[in-house]
């Protein structure tokens, strides 16, 4: 959603938390930089967009057991719905079925009421021999009533709700007699959703990446005391996809954008492992694409000269198409 609240630009020590900018991340440490800030010193977000992200809780209850605790992947970071895509389904039905498992969000029966757009397709780097390929989608409160009226607060006593029934299973003993598929529908997974401005976003975000551990608040900070977690996982792909919608002006923008991929030719385009590759030819693949904003990784990301720049340039094709949409009104009226 858009708000109309200016926030102040994101400056580089802010971000960095004072380390020397390109280190943290590991091979991402210069990307990082080179996607928030480029050659400037601070980033703004112009575009003012809000974005609905939930807190992850920290500790997978599905693995643990009573002698010992796992925790979540991405424990306590700032995300956006989403998982696996199940038999049957499409990318973007599975989209809708996330958004509603983990946001506790109601969806329209209607689609004609309930828009997606598909802003990008991205393949993850390879983590014990697994590289997902993802898709996101964008839905905007300014076509969706839905979203445009959504109670975060209201969800988040659903989310508090489902704690306590938990919290109550694991006291008295009852949970861990529950069968996996029980167990998913019982344990918590969301801890609260807030819709969050973009530089809010891009900083939780950023900071994931950082060689010293700087904790989003105090939950992600007590839960990682409790559960010997040491270091945050890296939000790069999060990162980067908050970031390509800064690129929009405007939400006829991004539909515009949308209407224009063709997912068999972007899935075509961004792919750089298949399946049946051996270690070698991974190796040799993740070298050549070791740089996210270079050439090699097929203009998966961009830098942020180059957001401007297009942001710059949609706004412009805007303001042709509110004038286009003008004249022919006023002619019509004629």
């Amino acid at each position: 959603r858009r708000s109309r609240r200016a926030t102040a630009p994101l400056t580089k020590e802010e971000a960095t938390g004072g380390e020397r900018a390109w280190e943290g991340a590991g091979g991402d440490g210069p990307s990082r930089i080179n996607l928030v800030f480029g050659r400037s010193d601070s980033a703004s977000f112009e575009a003012g967009w809000e974005t609905l992200l939930g807190q992850g809780e920290c500790q997978n209850w599905v693995r643990s057991s009573p002698d010992k605790l796992e925790a979540m992947r991405y424990p306590g970071e700032w995300k956006f719905a989403g998982g696996a895509v199940e038999t049957g389904e499409t990318p973007q039905e599975a989209a809708k079925r996330e958004l509603e498992e983990e946001f506790q969000v109601k969806l329209p029966e209607d689609s004609a009421q309930c828009k997606f757009h598909l802003l990008s397709i991205k393949q993850t780097r390879p983590i014990r021999n697994v590289s997902n390929i993802m898709y996101n989608f964008v839905a905007a409160a300014e076509e969706n009533a839905w979203l445009e009226s959504l109670d975060a607060a209201r969800i988040n006593v659903a989310l508090a709700a489902r704690r306590e029934r938990h919290r109550s299973a694991v006291k008295d003993g009852s949970f861990w007699h529950l069968s996996q598929a029980l167990r998913e529908q019982v344990s918590p997974e969301i801890r609260e959703v807030q819709w969050l401005d973009m530089r809010s976003a891009v900083l939780h975000t950023f900071t994931s990446m950082n060689d010293s551990c700087m904790p989003v608040n105090a939950f992600q900070e007590e839960e990682f005391a409790r559960l010997g977690i040491r270091r945050r996982d890296p939000m790069f792909l999060t990162m980067a996809t908050l970031l390509e919608v800064e690129s929009f002006p405007s939400v006829q923008s991004l539909a515009h954008y949308s209407g224009g991929i063709c997912p068999e030719s972007e899935l075509k385009r961004i792919q750089w492992l298949t399946d049946g590759m051996s270690p070698e030819d991974v190796r040799r693949a993740w070298e050549r694409n070791i740089s996210p904003t270079d050439q090699g990784r097929k203009g998966m990301f961009r830098t942020a000269e180059e957001r401007l720049a297009l942001r710059r340039s949609r706004e412009q094709e805007d303001t042709r198409a509110t004038w286009r949409i003008e004249t022919l009104t006023s002619s019509a009226g004629v």
